[in-house]
């Protein structure tokens, strides 16, 4: 603890690379000796738990960041950054949800019906809404708190509402918005659908409404704001979030190892 007790943060960084190193008995009796440890002692120790966290997960990330991405496996690895373990099973959950969607749609007007029933079912039944009381806090950008809290960012619920249509070959998209992550439904390619709100209760959106809603984040919409974007965008754009956030909360460690894991995004 004395040893750890090092306000500068290049003299103390020898000490928590060893730490994050250490197994999970010999990490645990140091945590526990912080109870009696000095704040800058507990802050160099609560960097190398963060540390710990993202290296045990360095070669999944490479992996899916080197070869065939795939964004639910990002999130989830995402998700097992944060402070405490995933809240639930996120794959379990969005079947589950996927399950109630499907039951609900049927025949010729499944593609039709399809945003009304998932927002009859992630929003209405589930209670998955926008945080706007919190919006800054990071559990919006973790994936297993967001299905478990209900509560979220437009990004975050977008991607509930896209990973669910994919279980059922709904068209649902991401787009990039500046400030405000939307939604879009329906063929990209035959520009044939409309933007929806994640954070608004996944509404509809009309031209006019989509213009409003953009007024306050840019003077003039311009038509490569309104285009889908990829998985690995989405992904890259969550580390963005989740770095602002902790940046917020004066949180470095964090923020170092979110930004070293999208810049291996775009390798």
């Amino acid at each position: 603890m004395r040893l750890l007790d090092e306000p500068d943060p290049l003299a103390a960084e020898p000490l928590i690379s060893q730490l994050a190193t250490m197994n999970a008995d010999d990490l645990e009796q140091v945590v526990a000796s912080c109870e009696r440890a000095s704040p800058t002692a507990r802050r160099n120790v609560e960097s190398a738990l963060v540390r710990g966290r993202f290296q045990a997960l360095d070669g999944e990330w490479t992996r899916l960041a080197t070869g065939r991405f795939e964004l639910e496996a990002a999130l989830k690895l995402i998700a097992q950054t944060g402070e405490n373990p995933p809240a639930l099973d996120i794959s379990a959950t969005l079947d589950q949800y996927a399950g109630e969607v499907g039951a609900l749609l049927s025949g010729d007007r499944a593609f039709e019906l399809g945003l009304g029933v998932l927002s009859e079912v992630l929003c209405r039944r589930h209670g998955l809404r926008g945080n706007a009381a919190d919006y800054y806090a990071p559990e919006n950008s973790y994936l297993d708190c967001v299905l478990s809290s209900g509560k979220g960012i437009p990004i975050s619920l977008c991607a509930v509402a896209l990973l669910v249509g994919r279980r059922l070959e709904l068209p649902v998209h991401g787009v990039g918005t500046p400030g405000h992550f939307l939604g879009f439904y329906g063929d990209v390619d035959l520009k044939i659908g409309y933007f929806f709100d994640p954070f608004d209760g996944f509404r509809r959106l009309t031209a006019g409404e989509l213009q409003a809603l953009l007024a306050h984040f840019v003077e003039e919409v311009e038509p490569g704001m309104l285009k889908t974007v990829s998985d690995r965008e989405i992904a890259a754009r969550f580390l963005r979030n989740l770095a602002g956030c902790y940046t917020r909360l004066e949180q470095p460690e964090q923020i170092r190892n979110l930004e070293r894991w999208n810049r291996a995004l775009s390798v």
